[in-house]
């Protein structure tokens, strides 16, 4: 469990810094919690503008609204919650009111079921063709039109909450407009509920579109009517001209800003305490791993940090970690499919997985984590400065790309899981070192242990990913500027790739062969020697050269396993060449068919290679090669036949050999205009 940090006194910070604190938070000094604060507006006689309620987005601004507030102002107020996600006009706010409006009204008066009643009656009515156009016109209309609303509702004033001002489609600027009708000109007390830092300040500039006609200068004989061009520009008015910014209106409608204050601990108990869990021993799992939650959560909540930045001891603006209480009910319930394989393999330190997971979804909900073309190399490095708590021992890529992509592949989470208890289990330095990222590995064993560490790689004894994790951890050192016991030979390294390479290609294993990768994003980091190395190993793992390698062992497994049934399983497949091997194992399978499956493999194999000549991956001269070979197996056939005798056997191996005349003709003729088309 990560180490809890006291709370402190929250008054006595904000006495105290009242001279340090931004001319923004001096506009109001919270000296009470934020629903007394709320509750203290809504008591007040006529105010002279709306309450802005400001805080991240998902840190429990609406839950406050809803449960809060109207808890605390039930027995004399009525609270009407209006969202303005999406809204585009300014009558979809007004007309959203009145139906906000009637709802609660029908609901204290105990009629909400005769309105929806009524509703089913109109549809139903509106659809009666038979009727009247007026008749099915008021039908159609919306009902909140003909009710006027009051500030009143049974006894008890009207509250009006606007939330999601940041998230209205329309501009801040029309919405503050809308919302100041309520406020200034009916005299409600109004609640503006918003992410301040979301919110546009800058000036915002109409535009205007114009049109200039394009004529043909005199000297172009080709001058006519048709030549004439409209050409539709935008034209920005002067700055004197331009709307009135989301700043200077503030000051016009808001009468102050309180800036919430999430009382994190009762949130992260309440978030814990509250939710469903698959199976009892993870719900135990989660409550031991409160506290730790809650510092990774909330690592600042001392610091008085209520915009989305803050700056470091250089003046330098600096991301400050995210509060979304959804992404946190997100990660602890997504964690549990994490939680059983790491059960199963018999990991330790969970919470240290979990903790690792959630920074991650928090950083990618934030969009601090980001999802690249390959890897997360430096993304993490980003969410590691973030969240301390982050550590790339304690999470892996397979989980990291369900994040960023929505795609939860087991097999290839369980490879990875394979790799990682390989790490644990390493005693030696060359094995630690070839594991872990070197920023992780203590001093004494890099000194130890990295002079046989580079022989293990340059004799091509790492495997792929091992190597990659060479050169991130080369990118590493000379990013932290700390020395290498010894200098790495790069062209000793792309030797021991490519031997890693070969010794794969013997028996090339089935599932994902790589699970390191590196962005090309982050190619400038990198060396020509160390990105070279990279792009060998890329081009073999995620290229193609590995799928050939795959189907062509599966061409000669399946030719031998199965004969003519094989070609179900490998007509549909991708092949660079049809090589001597496959000749050899073609001819054997051949040679075991009966006359019935002779004549049909030969019409199979005529299919599968004449179509190949079409791709351009297709090595034409090796297949050549693999033809031709094929023909003299078959020939030794016919060689061995007896005299004087000849039977459909012969006839279908004589035809075969025709076939394979025909194909290599064919890719000859193919080989020839490859090359007529390269010397030109």
């Amino acid at each position: 469990m990560l180490p809890r940090q006291p709370y402190g006194n929250i008054l006595m910070r904000l006495l105290s810094l009242e001279d340090e604190l931004t001319p923004d938070w001096k506009e109001t000094t919270i000296l009470m919690k934020t629903v007394e604060e709320l509750v203290y507006y809504c008591h007040e006689c006529e105010p002279v503008g709306a309450l802005l309620l400001s805080g991240e987005w998902g840190c429990g601004k609406t839950h406050l609204i809803e449960h809060e507030l109207k808890d605390a102002l039930a027995d004399t107020s009525v609270v009407l919650q209006i969202s303005l996600f999406g809204m585009t006009l300014p009558e979809e706010i007004h007309v959203t009111v009145r139906r906000e409006w009637m709802a609660e009204y029908c609901k204290i008066k105990g009629i909400d079921k005769v309105t929806e009643k009524i509703g089913q009656g109109k549809e139903w009515l509106s659809k009666m063709d038979f009727l009247p156009e007026w008749i099915r016109g008021i039908a159609k209309t919306d009902a909140s039109v003909f009710f006027p609303i009051s500030k009143e509702m049974d006894g008890k004033e009207v509250i009006l909450v606007f939330d999601d001002l940041e998230r209205c489609r329309m501009s801040s600027v029309d919405v503050l407009g809308v919302i100041n009708d309520y406020c200034e000109n009916q005299h409600y007390h109004t609640i503006i509920v918003a992410n301040q830092a979301k919110i546009k300040g800058q000036r915002e500039i109409t535009k205007i579109t114009g049109e200039i006609q394009q004529v043909p200068a005199e000297s172009d004989t080709r001058k006519s009517e048709n030549n004439k061009a409209i050409i539709k520009v935008d034209i920005p008015v002067q700055p004197e001209q331009a709307e009135l910014s989301y700043a200077e209106i503030k000051e016009k409608i808001i009468q102050r800003t309180v800036y919430y204050l999430p009382d994190y601990e009762n949130i992260v108990h309440a978030v814990i305490a509250t939710a469903k869990f698959q199976d009892a021993q993870y719900r135990e799992f989660i409550i031991s791993c409160e506290g730790g939650l809650l510092e990774l959560f909330a690592p600042d909540r001392d610091d008085l940090k209520f915009e989305n930045s803050q700056s470091d001891d250089k003046g330098q603006s600096r991301p400050t970690p995210p509060h979304n209480i959804r992404s946190l009910k997100c990660a602890i319930k997504d964690f549990y499919r994490l939680y059983s394989i790491l059960q199963k393999n018999d990991f330790s330190d969970l919470d240290k997985w979990l903790y690792s997971f959630t920074s991650y979804v928090l950083a990618y909900k934030a969009g601090i984590a980001r999802a690249d073309d390959y890897g997360t190399l430096f993304s993490d490095r980003d969410v590691r400065k973030m969240y301390p708590a982050f550590q790339s021992n304690y999470t892996i890529n397979g989980v990291k790309q369900w994040v960023l992509n929505g795609v939860w592949n087991e097999n290839a989470i369980t490879s990875e899981i394979e790799i990682i208890k390989k790490r644990n289990n390493a005693q030696s330095a060359p094995e630690i070192i070839k594991s872990n990222c070197i920023m992780d590995i203590d001093d004494a064993v890099i000194h130890e242990g990295f002079a046989d560490f580079l022989r293990i790689a340059y004799d091509g004894n790492l495997t792929l990913d091992e190597y990659v994790l060479l050169i991130e951890n080369s990118c590493w050192a000379r990013f932290c500027k700390c020395d290498l016991p010894l200098p790495i030979d790069w062209k000793k390294v792309q030797t021991g790739i490519g031997l890693r390479i070969a010794e794969i290609k013997k028996a090339p294993p089935e599932g994902q062969l790589l699970f390191s990768t590196i962005s090309e994003t982050q190619r400038s980091n990198f060396t020509d020697e160390e990105w070279s190395a990279y792009e060998l190993i890329l081009k073999f793992a995620l290229g193609d050269e590995l799928i050939f390698y795959r189907n062509k062992k599966l061409y000669i497994d399946k030719i031998r396993e199965l004969g003519l049934s094989a070609f179900m399983f490998i007509e549909n497949k991708r092949y660079d060449v049809f090589d001597e091997e496959m000749a050899t194992a073609t001819a054997q399978a051949f040679s075991k068919e009966n006359n019935a499956g002779k004549n049909q493999f030969i019409s199979n194999f005529k299919n599968l290679w004449e179509f190949r000549i079409q791709s351009s991956d297709i090595r034409i001269e090796d297949s050549i090669k693999g033809f031709q070979l094929l023909k003299v197996h078959l020939k030794e056939v016919l060689a061995k036949a007896p005299r004087g005798k000849r039977d459909f056997s012969i006839v279908h191996t004589e035809r075969f050999v025709s076939i394979l005349n025909k194909l290599i003709d064919i890719y000859k003729e193919e080989l020839s205009k490859r090359e007529d088309s390269q010397d030109t």
